[in-house]
């Protein structure tokens, strides 16, 4: 069983933007146990990662699996849903989500309309400029990226596998950003959540080439042999130069050092348990 104690201890290793930026866990009596990483502060944006714990589902999607799509029960899903959204403090009906289909796309959600007339558009990626609208990406060793720009109050998240990170899904939420709302890259914070770690992220040849393409010069630093043969890749160093590239600060890039894979007592891992598990929710609101 998790222990929150040892969650924490582990969590002090997460770097940070500054000195207090961090993700957090909070489990309170009788809720969901969850990651949190408050954007700038009181007031600012929330940035939220959920565990598999404490949901109904069963089995290989035991317990709080978030994916409909998964093969896990319909209702079990709903009940989970309803279960994340009590913890959070959100309307179930503002959660936005979207078809993931380890794209580059981003979806902008300007109106109220939007808010019910987009979901489930085929997407990788949300902006928005609205209030009390939670932007939501299903993970299982996937990386969320989380942006949040405090100055126009605009707030991104991205689905980065290694596909959506070697295409720069993160980069095209930042020119969104720009296009619509003025944001600067300079004065965003940025988050890269839990994901398939450097540890553990054997990857094949054709990921290897695409890595190498699209980050040439910088990949050897991305890419390694461990104690196999296998190429190992580190995704959340590449989705930090993707993010870095695109003109945000360093100092402003919080990276999870959490690995989805050797946590599979915390977390869904589509790797660690050959294609046959639930999912986690990254959600970003202001």
């Amino acid at each position: 069983m998790f222990k929150q104690e040892a969650c924490e201890r582990s969590l002090t290793s997460i770097l940070v933007w500054s000195d207090y930026m961090e993700f957090i866990l909070r489990q309170q009596q009788g809720k969901l146990p969850y990651l949190y990483l408050p954007f700038h502060g009181k007031g600012g944006a929330r940035a939220f990662f959920t565990t598999r714990l404490g949901g109904v589902s069963r089995g290989c999607y035991s317990s709080l699996n978030l994916g409909y799509h998964t093969g896990d029960q319909t209702d079990a899903v709903t009940v989970n849903r309803r279960l994340a959204a009590q913890t959070l403090g959100i309307n179930d009906e503002r959660f936005v989500t979207v078809d993931q289909v380890h794209g580059d796309r981003v979806l902008a959600i300007e109106s109220e309309r939007d808010v019910v007339a987009k979901k489930g558009s085929m997407a990788d990626a949300m902006v928005t400029h609205l209030q009390d609208v939670a932007l939501t990406i299903l993970c299982a060793d996937c990386q969320a990226v989380y942006i949040y720009d405090p100055l126009q109050r605009v707030i991104a998240v991205a689905h980065a596998g290694w596909r959506g990170t070697v295409t720069r899904v993160a980069a095209n939420c930042l020119q969104v950003m720009a296009h619509l709302y003025g944001s600067r890259p300079r004065d965003c914070r940025t988050a890269l959540s839990p994901a398939a770690g450097f540890c553990c992220y054997e990857v094949g040849e054709s990921v290897c080439a695409a890595v190498k393409e699209a980050f040439p010069g910088l990949w050897q630093g991305l890419l390694a042999k461990k104690d196999t043969d296998r190429w190992h890749f580190n995704i959340s160093q590449a989705n930090s130069l993707v993010l870095q590239d695109a003109g945000v600060i360093k100092e402003n890039i919080c990276i999870s050092k959490l690995c989805t894979i050797c946590r599979q007592d915390i977390f869904f891992s589509h790797r660690g348990s050959k294609g046959a598990t639930g999912r986690m929710a990254a959600v970003l609101v202001q």
